[in-house]
């Protein structure tokens, strides 16, 4: 979302911290989507971002959408969201999670694990799975291969464990890492999953789901591959390794800050300002706890001032009284004063949604350009 006159002008009827969301822009990234991957199912990650009235423009475009737990399932069901358009790749998921899918008939799911096999077959015992294998994350922002993931040499004991259990194994999944800058790791996933393709087929196993899973970039202050380099990569690859299988193939995607992270920015207020020793700090109304978290592990956003004054080197602080709670280091940034707004640019993901309200300070309200 781009930072306008006319933006500016409508975000002075909102009281602060608060994301201004464009709904047009989301509808822009799923159509570009679409149009690069071809074939190309895309099922919105609803964790980066579960607002209603964004999960419901999504389903009129013809979104299907990936879910991780009981509560997101409720949101979609309460919605009316159709059962066939869910499907959950959390490789881990509660036994009454489990059986809530199995009651809804939603039969489309990840694991990476002996022990969620078992739990499948005996919670959900109709599901049809998907192994989620651990490919390369070179140059994400968001590394993702400890927490989950099978190794691809023990990919063919899973899927056959899974078929003995009783289930049936169609599909496999990956992450090749958040805000993934490296166009590349979806090839060397891809080639991976060939390999491992072969195998099944050699033992009567026909997989049919090949699923891209997220990282799809967006720009904040690193350069991104393009969603057509991306997509030229991916069609490569997948006419390469896959060509006998085209008709066949059912090709997911599961982004989620790809769909929804350019389309808002955040409005916050300078709430204070200090100089301690040579290093000049500004407080807002926003932080880290309230909306800013992924900046903990140093993750950066593009920021800009109204004021058009002399640029300096400042540290800004968020509003809660932990020491945490300092999204920006040494970042250069016009002169503000107290009551200034700034904008950060591209928060529409992981950011509400991972807010709390410590020490009493708001999560940020979302309003819409147009909706």
């Amino acid at each position: 979302m781009i930072l306008t006159e006319k933006i500016i002008k409508l975000s002075k009827h909102y009281k602060t911290p608060f994301l201004l969301f464009d709904l047009k822009q989301i509808k822009k990234n799923y159509l570009k989507l679409k149009k690069n991957i071809d074939g190309v199912e895309i099922c919105y990650a609803m964790k980066a971002n579960d607002h209603p009235k964004i999960l419901q423009y999504l389903a009129k475009e013809g979104s299907s959408f990936e879910i991780s737990s009981l509560n997101e399932l409720r949101t979609l069901l309460r919605l009316k969201i159709n059962q066939s358009r869910i499907i959950c790749f959390n490789p881990i998921k509660s036994p009454e999670f489990l059986e809530a899918m199995a009651i809804q008939n939603i039969k489309i799911m990840a694991y990476d694990s002996v022990d969620e096999i078992n739990k499948i077959a005996k919670f959900a015992p109709k599901s049809e799975v998907v192994l989620r294998i651990i490919v390369s994350n070179e140059g994400s922002d968001w590394p993702l291969t400890k927490k989950f993931g099978a190794d691809a040499k023990d990919a063919l004991e899973f899927l056959l464990y899974a078929k003995k259990k009783g289930l049936k194994p169609i599909g496999l999944t990956c992450h090749v890492g958040s805000q993934c800058l490296n166009k590349d790791n979806w090839v060397k996933a891809l080639h991976v999953y060939n390999d491992i393709w072969i195998e099944a087929q050699k033992r009567d196993i026909n997989l049919t789901l090949l699923s891209l899973g997220g990282g799809i970039p967006i720009q904040h202050t690193k350069p991104i591959p393009t969603i057509n380099e991306i997509g030229q990569v991916i069609n490569q690859s997948i006419r390469k390794h896959f060509k006998d299988k085209t008709n066949s193939l059912r090709i997911t995607l599961e982004p989620g800050r790809g769909l929804v992270g350019d389309a808002a920015i955040m409005t916050t207020t300078v709430t204070g300002k200090a100089v301690r020793g040579k290093e000049k700090w500004i407080y807002i109304d926003v932080g880290i706890l309230n909306g800013l978290m992924e900046t903990i592990a140093n993750f950066t956003y593009q920021l800009s001032a109204e004021s058009t004054g002399k640029k300096q080197i400042v540290t800004i602080g968020g509003p809660s009284c932990d020491s945490i709670d300092i999204p920006f280091n040494k970042i250069s940034l016009p002169k503000v004063n107290i009551g200034d707004r700034l904008y950060i640019l591209n928060t529409g993901a992981y950011t509400t949604v991972y807010a709390s309200t410590f020490n009493g300070f708001e999560v940020p309200k979302i309003y819409f350009v147009n909706s």
